[in-house]
């Protein structure tokens, strides 16, 4: 009969154990996944930048008389 009580609040435990490290997984991913975003933001705004520069020095170069 012990052992039955014991079964009960073991299986509890263990789920309540698993679903706490899956939602923590979860989360988890979801942070990088953020993470890796914003990278992705700044290089593409970085490299336009970049494209910009280059185009106004390109049209400047190409401007002047000479």
């Amino acid at each position: 009969m012990l052992n039955t009580l014991e079964a009960n609040s073991f299986s509890l435990a263990a789920a309540s154990t698993s679903m706490g490290h899956s939602i923590s997984l979860l989360m988890e991913n979801a942070v990088q996944n953020e993470a890796r975003g914003q990278l992705i933001s700044t290089a593409t705004v970085a490299q336009c930048c970049a494209l910009m520069i280059s185009a106004g020095a390109a049209s400047a170069a190409a401007a002047k008389p000479g």
